[in-house]
């Protein structure tokens, strides 16, 4: 499986628009991976994760393939991860012929989709998903079980478990330390392969980062609890992802720190095969 990161930021990206605070000074000086756009991510070519205000960019900048790209698994439908207007460019008002795309969404937007979907001239659809309800994505070639977030309740957040052909991966973001139904989901799932985990506290020195996101310092203690129910391992990749700048770390300050301790810092634009 390979994974791409299309976005590694929370909401408001780094640096955030009219913030004058010193990670958002230290980042736009910086440039290069400091600079970071809204959370997505997309497996394999084929599998996109959120569909947010910034896929349009996404799409430009990394010329993705929409002939391939046939599913979307939402995590929530906060706007950073969800923005369904944009869902409409998918119609025949907005699109020439092209091969369909599903979305699957917890309760709220589902809610919010299906508007847009149920349209005649939509060439959209979205089916809901459930934690604890496993389905298969991609023409049955990708195995998802969704499972329950830490996060807003009225987003709905889910943080999805993914196989495929024997590899297994946990994208989980965003949520805080994981309720006790998820980590007993996992242990039921087999070995973890990959884990992409919320770090939006980057390395947790603002405040305690355990509730709705996490830091550095709580995936620690996922990823450790993890390992004691057999659900990862050392030869687990493990990667941190959608930062903010309210975190206090740009991305390079981010990197010196976790590396240390195995973790990769995404970037927007990394890939990772596993």
């Amino acid at each position: 499986m390979k994974i791409k990161y299309l976005g590694t930021a929370a909401y408001e990206g780094v640096p955030s628009p009219f913030c004058q605070c010193e990670t958002c000074k230290r980042a736009l000086a910086a440039g290069g991976r400091n600079i970071r756009s809204r959370q997505q991510a997309l497996i394999d070519g084929v599998l996109l994760l959120d569909f947010n205000a910034d896929t349009v960019y996404h799409s430009h900048r990394y010329v993705l393939d929409w002939s391939k790209i046939g599913d979307c698994l939402i995590t929530h439908s906060h706007c950073d991860h969800l923005y369904p207007d944009d869902a409409e460019i998918a119609s025949r008002a907005y699109s020439h012929e092209h091969p369909p795309i599903r979305f699957y969404a917890a309760e709220s937007g589902y809610q919010m989709l299906r508007p847009i979907t149920e349209k005649e001239d939509s060439n959209a659809s979205v089916s809901l998903a459930e934690a604890g309800r496993e389905f298969t994505a991609a023409e049955g070639r990708y195995r998802v079980l969704p499972l329950a977030a830490d996060h807003d309740p009225s987003s709905s957040p889910l943080i999805y478990a993914i196989e495929r052909d024997g590899k297994r991966m946990l994208y989980a973001h965003d949520t805080g330390v994981f309720p006790e139904e998820t980590f007993n989901g996992l242990c039921s799932f087999g070995r973890l392969d990959f884990i992409s985990f919320d770090c939006t506290g980057c390395l947790g020195e603002t405040r305690d980062w355990r509730r709705g996101h996490m830091s550095l310092k709580t995936v620690k203690e996922v990823f450790e609890r993890l390992c004691a129910l057999g659900a990862a391992d050392a030869a687990t990749v493990k990667v941190v992802s959608h930062f903010s700048h309210n975190g206090g770390q740009t991305y390079d300050e981010m990197r010196e720190i976790a590396e240390k301790d195995g973790y990769i810092v995404a970037y927007d634009g990394l890939e990772i095969e596993f």
